[in-house]
């Protein structure tokens, strides 16, 4: 939730998926400031984000701004916000394939029920809430609520619908447990992301030593089977600049010239009301 800790945030993440695959594999970029304001006594936070998805010859990109409200409890923080932003999503001139009789693959003409190419931008809305306390947190949120058509406007001018917007809704949580040894903290952590047609669910257990350096494993299940097994691991170089890695080892039949998915973080938290000595823990938990 944007605004909850007491720094401003930067973060920077690129994740490419299935490596083996060459060219046409999906790649996700995301790039994020967010940061705590008060208004009229009242603790907020706001934020921006940029996602660029990459997959084929299909092309998105995501800006939202992003508000929350965080109201202090006796026992924790309780916030709430939104989101608005726009998608701007293309498909560039694709060369499309089909297997053939005479040899592996030959070139086709095309569907007639999809655009050889099209641009196309839409708005989009989304809803959050969390509850946070020194030893756990827990939230739920629901992107592109307002369910918005892909409606592309053909050479002909003939508007044609080619996809919408299905909401997509998230469960997360983690928990912080005192080692024996105060030098360790052990944080298991998931995220359960559904359209209530299947779902994703990611189970992590982070330790992290002098709050400083992490490593973990992690599982990523889906309905059919344990799609992914994750190892990472990250540090923090000096204040506020951190740097994370996280590597999925596919179980699932993308396994198959896939093996692998490569995930890169950076992020860097700083407040401009106190000295560069201060500490500061990751705004992610991978």
């Amino acid at each position: 939730m944007v605004g909850a800790g007491s720094t401003i945030n930067a973060i920077f993440n690129n994740r490419t998926m299935f490596a083996g695959f060459g060219d046409g594999k999906p790649v996700t970029s995301v790039f994020g400031v967010e940061a705590p304001f008060e208004m009229l006594g009242v603790r907020n936070g706001a934020g921006l984000t940029v996602v660029s998805d990459e997959i084929g010859f299909f092309t998105s990109v995501k800006v939202d701004a992003a508000y929350a409200y965080h109201h202090q409890l006796e026992s924790g923080t309780l916030g709430g916000g939104f989101t608005m932003g726009f998608n701007s999503f293309s498909l560039s001139e694709a060369d499309w394939k089909f297997p053939s009789d005479d040899d592996r693959f030959g070139t086709a003409d095309g569907d007639d029920l999809i655009p050889d190419q099209f641009e196309i931008l839409t708005f989009s809305v989304g809803l959050g809430v969390y509850y946070e306390t020194p030893r756990y947190y827990i939230g739920f949120s629901a992107s592109r609520i307002n369910r918005a058509n892909w409606v592309d406007t053909g050479t002909d001018q003939a508007e044609v619908v080619v996809g919408y917007d299905m909401p997509t809704y998230y469960l997360t949580g983690a928990y912080n447990i005192e080692l024996p040894d105060p030098l360790f903290d052990l944080r298991p952590s998931f995220m359960l992301r559904s359209d209530f047609a299947a779902y994703i669910l990611d189970v992590n257990g982070t330790v992290y030593y002098q709050k400083k350096y992490w490593a973990g494993l992690g599982l990523r299940v889906s309905p059919a089977n344990i799609a992914a097994i994750t190892i990472l691991g990250g540090v923090q170089l000096m204040n506020g600049l951190n740097i994370g890695y996280a590597m999925d080892i596919n179980t699932s039949a993308m396994i198959v010239g896939g093996a692998t998915s490569h995930e890169v973080l950076v992020s860097y938290s700083f407040n401009l009301d106190t000295k560069r000595d201060q500490k500061y823990k990751s705004v992610r938990y991978l």
